[in-house]
């Protein structure tokens, strides 16, 4: 035997059923400081320290990249730039 029971209730009206305790003020309180927060750090960063900062680690990669393929190799062994007389 197989019985099939369909509530229709929105979220709220389940909690409510089941004596659950409401929440829905403490999560506004909670999201309010949280957007005032927000609000707060972003007056204190700029756009432009912002690129600065994620592109930063970007930059020593690169730079490390192109060095690892612009050195060239003198006959005496030592590494030098492009256009060195070593």
């Amino acid at each position: 035997m197989k019985i099939t029971v369909e509530v229709d209730c929105t979220p709220k009206e389940m909690r409510a059923f089941f004596g659950l305790p409401d929440v829905e003020p403490m999560q506004q309180a909670v999201m309010a400081t949280m957007e005032a927060q927000m609000i707060e750090a972003m007056d204190q960063f700029s756009p432009t320290s912002l690129m600065r900062d994620w592109f930063a680690p970007m930059t020593a990669t690169q730079k490390a990249f192109v060095n690892a393929f612009t050195r060239v190799h003198t006959p005496e062994g030592s590494t030098g730039s492009p256009g060195s007389t070593g």
